[in-house]
């Protein structure tokens, strides 16, 4: 091998401060999605993380503070696994399958937080709009954009408002997962998506 050849960049370690500070955020997530926002304690989160709640403040300050970060972090999670501009084929029925899974499962990773937030969105209507509101914005523009073009092509009727109906696709299917994991469906994830997708395809044509 030649020396001279550039070596592969490789990611630098995190320092331990970085490690801590990311294991109180997940402890913070899974705490406040257990408990709710009020609930939640700043002593049950350090239990959880393994570290005091002296750390916790140095990183954090606050309880509001950390909640503030933990509905960043999955504020910015959830745009990453929503990236679903890729491998899209032209046909209605499979890509509207594809938006529900990668919405599906971008819910299902943050479900816990999601359920808090919209149990306290009278309390904390700022980070409620974060989180349940602006984040899926540019979900939404991104089917509207693939419907635009499917108008163009003809297989979608004109007359349609295509955010109107990203955003009840995906109220359908964040309600499915709600139901689901509260027990209250006697469907299962796949049945659900399928179903959804079936009844919104049906909804697109003349």
């Amino acid at each position: 091998m030649d020396s001279a050849s550039p070596k592969p960049d490789k990611k630098p370690k995190p320092s331990r401060s970085e490690v801590t500070r990311r294991k109180i955020i997940d402890a913070a997530r899974a705490e406040f999605g257990d408990r709710g926002i009020g609930a939640a304690t700043t002593r049950g989160i350090a239990e959880r993380a393994g570290c005091n709640e002296v750390t916790l403040f140095r990183h954090f300050e606050s309880k509001q503070g950390l909640l503030a970060a933990v509905v960043q972090g999955t504020s910015d999670e959830f745009r990453c696994v929503c990236e679903c501009d890729g491998d899209l084929s032209g046909d209605l029925r499979k890509d509207l399958e594809s938006f529900a899974i990668v919405y599906n499962r971008s819910m299902e990773q943050c479900e816990g937080m999601c359920r808090a937030l919209i149990g306290e969105s009278r309390q904390r209507p700022l980070l409620y709009k974060e989180l349940i509101g602006d984040v899926l914005k540019p979900y939404h523009r991104s089917i509207a954009r693939y419907l635009e073009k499917r108008k163009a092509d003809g297989m979608v009727r004109a007359d349609l408002n295509g955010m109107a109906f990203a955003e009840i696709f995906t109220s359908s299917l964040m309600g499915g997962l709600l139901r689901r994991s509260s027990g209250l469906s006697d469907l299962d994830r796949d049945e659900w998506i399928a179903a959804t997708v079936d009844l919104f395809v049906r909804g697109l044509a003349e």
